[in-house]
């Protein structure tokens, strides 16, 4: 597998869009456990949504690579699921490891009093 041309750059763009989708799940379970103090369930949606923005981006990948070369396509597929699972396993490592100080957020946003306007 060569990395020539406009493959390079398609390679680049492949692993910048997982890294983003990460990126965007890892926000969404950080914020939503802070808002919610519910770990489980937005863990969950959270790997969800990178599983369905890496798919998407598996899917751009097929489309591109399949008509170019066989090899490049099974490269970048193994590129993409690796990354894939590598980036799951840090969300939920992440967010694993925060879990208490989001939640204790939480519990302090829930406990606070709210001003009353006159």
């Amino acid at each position: 597998m060569t990395l020539e041309g406009s493959s390079a750059s398609a390679i680049i763009i492949f692993i910048l869009v997982i890294l983003i989708a990460l990126a965007v799940s890892l926000l969404y379970g950080w914020k939503a456990i802070e808002a919610t103090g519910w770990f489980g369930s937005q863990v969950f949606i959270s790997s969800v949504m990178n599983l369905f923005l890496c798919a998407c981006a598996l899917f751009g990948w097929f489309l591109y690579a399949l008509s170019i070369d066989e090899a490049v396509f099974f490269g970048g597929l193994v590129l993409g699921l690796s990354l894939f699972v590598a980036g799951e396993a840090a969300l939920i490592a992440t967010l694993y490891y925060r879990r208490k100080k989001l939640v204790d957020a939480s519990h302090t946003r829930a406990d606070s009093p709210v001003s009353e306007q006159e």
